[in-house]
């Protein structure tokens, strides 16, 4: 699954760490509530609440397909998903969440397939802040300025992945100076779809993999609900966990030990404990040099030291620092095969904790890529 590029701004009232980095602030932060599948709307969300882009039966879960779940960290988006993914079964069509009108169609460009098909995004206003955005669209089936009722097909497409922007919001990821934020489509459901959905989810994934402590498809234990944290290290401070940019090492370089993005997880839910990494190359401005690496980690030497076998490959011996002084917090690591290094040294990897801005957007700002 995949999704275009969407770069958003940094919010006009933001801090500065004392390392320099702007840091944005939430003028409305909400609370993260815990072993839930969804996420309540704060009062200040939008009251408009959404059906289902495709009927439920049509949506594959399971080995071949499964949710995108929002905020998981998987598929290219090492950072995290600010939309979701929703497989269906091929041919059917996508339809409109809410009734609106079509803003925006934007062509992506060609798919690299072949066979001259575009990927295409469309954007509806639901009113009252509301705003969705179809993608991995082939087909356009609207044109701007309709007027779409609940249900009315919308495009043709793979999938019904989808973005959902709440413009009353500043809780997530900014998407303009003026605020408003990505939010989880699952929050904003209708309360009896969204317990369908659920339970849909609960009866084919939670139950026969996740009780089991398994992945399956777009699906990870680690990250069980539908609505998952995007930004975690908060809860992690001092530790390693979290989500990490590389700032020492220009993301135009490709190094064999070191990526330009990780999000580290320590994880111990109903499911299991999970000790595990996405490690991710990805800068925009060199095609062919993305890298994706899964990794799980243990720390059996104590703090300071991590030790971190990637899949299928090879393991590597780290020193690492977390300093959270500055407004956002900085892991130096050091690694190597073989055996711990002697010391840091000038050669490690300097990360920042990564803000509340889309990723583009956080590694522009920060001086790493134009």
């Amino acid at each position: 699954m995949r999704s275009g590029l969407l770069v958003f701004a940094f919010l006009a009232a933001c801090s500065k760490g004392s390392d320099g980095t702007t840091v944005p602030v939430a003028a409305k932060p909400t609370t993260f509530t815990a072993d839930s599948w969804t996420q309540p709307v704060p009062s200040w969300g939008s009251p408009v609440r959404l059906g289902l882009p495709v009927p439920l039966a049509s949506i594959v879960l399971g080995p071949g397909g499964g949710f995108g779940a929002f905020g998981a960290h998987e598929g290219g988006h090492v950072e995290g998903l600010n939309h979701i993914w929703i497989p269906t079964v091929a041919g059917t069509a996508v339809r409109s969440w809410a009734a609106g009108k079509v803003t925006k169609i934007e062509d992506m460009g060609d798919r690299g397939l072949g066979n001259g098909v575009h990927e295409w995004f469309i954007s509806i206003d639901y009113g009252q802040g509301l705003v969705g955005k179809h993608l991995d669209v082939d087909t356009p089936l609207v044109k701007v300025g309709d007027t779409l009722r609940e249900g009315d097909a919308v495009a043709r497409a793979p999938s019904a992945e989808f973005m959902l922007i709440d413009n009353n919001r500043t809780d997530g990821e900014r998407t303009d100076t003026n605020g408003g934020s990505p939010v989880s489509p699952f929050d904003y459901l209708r309360p009896d779809l969204q317990q369908q959905v659920i339970a849909r989810h609960i009866a084919e994934v939670v139950t026969p993999f996740f009780v089991k402590g398994q992945a399956v498809g777009n699906s990870h234990p680690w990250e069980p609900a539908l609505t998952n944290k995007m930004l975690y290290h908060a809860d992690f401070r001092g530790q390693i966990a979290g989500e990490w940019i590389l700032t020492n090492k220009g993301w135009s370089v490709v190094d064999p030990l070191y990526f330009d993005v990780m999000a580290i997880h320590d994880v111990t839910n109903a499911y299991g404990t999970f000790r595990n990494a996405e490690m991710m190359d990805h800068d925009w401005g060199m095609p062919g040099s993305k890298r994706t690496v899964d990794v799980t980690w243990s720390a059996p030497d104590g703090a300071g030291k991590v030790v971190m076998q990637v899949a299928n490959g090879a393991k590597y011996y780290g020193l690492y620092a977390v300093d959270e002084s500055s407004g956002r917090a900085k892991l130096t690591i050091q690694w190597q095969t073989g055996g711990y290094p002697a010391a840091i040294t000038s050669n490690a990897a300097v990360y920042v904790e990564r803000g509340p801005i889309y990723l583009q957007g956080d590694a522009q700002k920060l001086g790493l890529i134009k």
